[in-house]
């Protein structure tokens, strides 16, 4: 029995060992005998070993690169950068106005620094033709350059100053000669008021943001009591741009400026926005841009003070303006169509909009007008021109040849749209100018010149506008002898056709084409209806003084 017990309790024993064994090898995954345990182990050890030694190869391999290829793309986008600078600085050099009177670079592996210093003629700042009495020294000053240096400091990419993934970014600086330095730092509180910064991308383009802080500054007059105040609002301004500058787009915002006097009379500018697009028209020619650009303004307003209110003087404003200009190319040639709309025109209590004023410039040859606009600009480098008016004129003379082989081309001038409202009626004038195949010899007889002309042009008038057209500056009695002899020849006018008058509006139109003008689509001759004019009977005219109601003068003599 005993026996028995025994044997049944080893064979027990035995069963639960092997039993448990075998749950061990299923919870491990292992499905083998004991005998390949150890090997199993020692294999898995060398595997976790070999894995190791990859990664620390490869990372030794990432190590090596960066340490390499990093420095050397540093220098790669730091030379992309610096060619950029000198695109930069050589369409500056092809500016006549401007001159460079020092540049440096210096590049090194992450980091570069640029110094620029350039010119502006006085002149360029100075009404044409004036002559002043100025002392010696002001004078001097007066006809000293502005002279502008511009610091910039550049990191280059791939991660300029760790900061981000960029080809590089730029701080640059604005720093001004005296005596305009100190009136920069007494206006903006700061002798660097303006904060421009760049970021490269890897395509050659990149974005620039300009920012200035809020100014105000004392501009003296004769006495303290007629100081005026030029104060505005911070401005930022957000310019992106391609490769070698070939496209950009500029947009920004002007919340206000303002200027006043110490008498309470001020011009104040509010809510200002510009959104320009631009593309090179040529890619040789880095001068000329064609696209589109507008300008928004909330409002512009002229407040009247203490004294000029006591003359009766109003407050002007002028709200919501729009300024639109599209520039279309078609091959060769290119289109400049502005429009200017104010929604309001508000005089006193009168409001005297909507108000329009379109005009365009068709069909310019972009080649011969960038030649005939340096042409132009290249009078600012002789400052000395700008003295004298006859010294102005021999100036402008080799102008001619240029302007002429750009009207060579029949251009056509239009002003498209003047419109605005009064209180009796909308006012409305259109007009267009060209020539009709012109020729060079044509531009030194002026008779073969206006055989060549083509021009055209409408108005409407509401005939009360008219009258108060015609007596403006006159007397009461002068006005009411102007206007009834203006009103005499305006009614010779419609019984010939020349104009139409319907719903208390002046309509009419003219033509010049050919040699031969119309009005209203009918021949008209200027001599012939002068003199029907002379020849219509005159406004009646009050008896002289000193007669009686029906007592007639005597004959004298």
């Amino acid at each position: 029995m005993e026996e028995m017990d025994t044997a049944s309790y080893c064979k027990a024993h035995h069963c639960c060992r092997a039993a448990r064994k075998d749950h061990e090898r299923k919870v491990a995954g292992v499905r083998m005998p004991d005998a390949f345990t150890a090997g199993g182990n020692t294999q898995h050890t060398q595997e976790t070993a070999l894995a190791k030694k990859k990664m620390t190869v490869v990372a030794t391999s990432v190590v090596a690169v960066l340490a390499v290829g990093y420095p050397a793309s540093a220098w790669y986008l730091g030379s992309q950068i610096e060619n950029a600078h000198a695109e930069v600085r050589a369409m500056m050099a092809a500016q006549p106005y401007l001159k460079i009177v020092n540049e440096s670079y210096e590049r090194g592996l992450f980091s570069a620094s640029e110094t620029t210093t350039i010119e502006i003629p006085a002149a360029f700042f100075q009404p044409v033709g004036t002559e002043t009495e100025e002392a010696p020294a002001e004078k001097q000053d007066a006809d000293r350059p502005l002279r502008i240096t511009i610091r910039t400091a550049i990191k280059h990419g791939p991660l300029p100053g760790f900061a981000a993934l960029a080809a590089g970014s730029e701080t640059s600086t604005i720093e001004f000669d005296e005596p305009l330095r100190a009136k920069i730092a007494e206006a903006f509180g700061s002798e660097r008021p303006f904060d421009i910064r760049t970021t490269y991308d890897f395509q050659g383009g990149g974005r620039s943001t300009f920012a200035s802080k809020p100014f105000k500054l004392v501009l003296p007059g004769e006495t303290p009591e007629s100081n005026e105040t030029f104060s505005g609002e911070a401005t930022e301004l957000v310019m992106e741009f391609s490769r070698g500058l070939a496209d950009y787009t500029v947009r920004g915002t002007v919340p206000g400026f303002a200027l006043s006097e110490a008498n309470g009379s001020s011009l104040a500018v509010k809510g200002m926005a510009f959104d320009s697009q631009l593309k090179r028209v040529f890619a040789d020619e880095p001068l000329l841009y064609a696209g589109s650009q507008k300008v928004t303004v909330a409002e512009i307003s002229v407040t009247p003070g203490a004294a000029e209110q006591a003359e009766l003087k109003q407050k002007v404003a002028l709200k919501e303006l729009a300024y639109d200009v599209q520039m279309p190319v078609t091959g060769d040639f290119m289109d400049v169509i502005a429009k200017l709309g104010v929604n309001a025109v508000q005089v006193g209590e009168q409001n005297y909009g909507p108000a329009n004023y379109d005009f365009s410039l068709k069909h310019l040859h972009g080649r011969k007008l960038v030649t005939l606009s340096r042409g132009i600009t290249a009078l600012y480098a002789k400052p000395e021109v700008f003295a004298d008016q006859a010294q102005l004129l021999q100036a402008m003379a080799p102008l001619a040849a240029p302007l002429f082989d750009l009207l060579a081309d029949g251009p056509v001038f239009s002003i498209d749209r003047i419109a605005f409202r009064t209180t009796d009626g909308e006012a409305s004038f259109n007009a267009s100018v060209k020539l009709t195949d012109p020729k060079p010899d044509d531009f030194s007889n002026p008779l073969m010149l206006l055989a060549k002309l083509d021009a055209g042009a409408a108005v409407v008038l509401p005939t009360a506008l008219v009258d108060t057209l015609i007596g403006i500056g006159k007397s009461e009695e002068e006005a009411l002898l102007a206007q009834q002899s203006a009103a005499n020849t305006l009614e010779q006018f419609k019984q010939q056709g020349y104009i139409t008058v319907e719903n208390n509006l002046l309509k009419s139109s003219v033509t010049f084409k050919n040699g031969q003008l119309q009005v209203n689509g009918k021949p008209f001759n200027p001599m012939t209806a002068l003199m029907q004019q002379q020849a219509a009977p005159s406004a009646p005219q009050e008896p002289e003084l000193g007669l009686e109601g029906g007592e007639e003068a005597e004959p004298q003599g």
